[in-house]
């Protein structure tokens, strides 16, 4: 019978199973949604502008269009709404939450509601609303790019905003293998397991992991070089040329006249 999983493995096992379903479903981006069909360096282009200037304006109602222009957009693309909200939702601006309570209370104005010694003020409820509103949409801008766009096109992509070759292909190579590394110490941690016949003590799998960590970082480097042998058997030189243009369609053109005409007037009302 084998040894429960401790706190360590459970973690591990939840990072390799969230890079196995979520880092590397590519279904959603092989679709045939609406950004599906855009140039990836149109996309790229054109979703970041969204995103700079959503960071940028001071108009709430301004970030609320561009928030519900991301939904709408997502509905296009064939995504599910409630996946799409779940992960804008639940990670980064649950966080963002903790941080804006505060401005509730100690954002002087006009009091709205009193709590015993603490005293909700309009500005605060709006500054709150302001920064929350931001991050989500700054979340959903990100979010729909990685969910429209395979991951070797958008690495290839960051060449239009002029990203060095060699770090592209850096991202590339650590995309495809670093959910590699992460399954080979979820089996460490598995052949280890299958071996006990009791619970150890929480010392003795920080001494595991420090040894297993080790040990993964020997057979990473002899994995590069493994890779890299491959590479050169096939014909590999070390040239890199991420920058291949790629010819637009009518579909291209009709994307980027709703981008500037969408930015030009959000830029005239934010």
């Amino acid at each position: 019978m084998f040894a429960k999983r401790s706190f360590i493995e459970n973690n591990i096992g939840g990072i390799a199973a969230w890079i196995e379903h979520d880092l590397l479903e590519e279904k959603t981006a092989r679709g045939n949604g609406l950004l599906q069909r855009v140039n990836p360096h149109i996309k790229l282009i054109s979703l970041l502008s969204f995103l700079v200037f959503s960071l940028l304006t001071h108009n709430l109602c301004v970030i609320g269009i561009i928030y519900t222009l991301s939904c709408f957009l997502a509905l296009l693309s064939g995504i599910d709404l409630f996946y799409f909200l779940r992960r804008v939702w639940v990670f980064i601006p649950f966080f963002t939450v903790i941080i804006a309570v505060p401005a509730l209370f100690i954002t002087p104005g006009a009091a709205l509601v009193s709590l015993g010694i603490f005293t909700i003020t309009i500005q605060g409820v709006w500054t709150a609303a302001f920064l929350i509103l931001r991050v989500a949409t700054a979340v959903s801008i990100s979010t729909l790019l990685i969910l429209t766009t395979e991951w070797h096109k958008l690495f290839l992509s960051l060449g239009t905003l002029k990203v060095p070759d060699f770090i592209i292909f850096i991202l590339i190579l650590c995309y495809r293998y670093i959910f590699v590394l992460v399954r080979l110490f979820d089996k460490f941690l598995f052949a280890r397991r299958s071996r006990l016949i009791k619970d150890v003590s929480w010392k003795d799998n920080l001494h595991f992991m420090a040894k297993t960590a080790g040990i993964l970082f020997i057979r990473s480097l002899k994995l590069a070089d493994e890779v890299y042998i491959a590479m050169r058997s096939r014909g590999f030189n070390g040239d890199i040329n991420a920058n291949i243009p790629a010819p637009l369609t009518r579909r291209d053109y009709l994307w980027i006249v709703f981008a500037v005409v969408t930015m030009g007037v959000l830029v005239w009302k934010g």
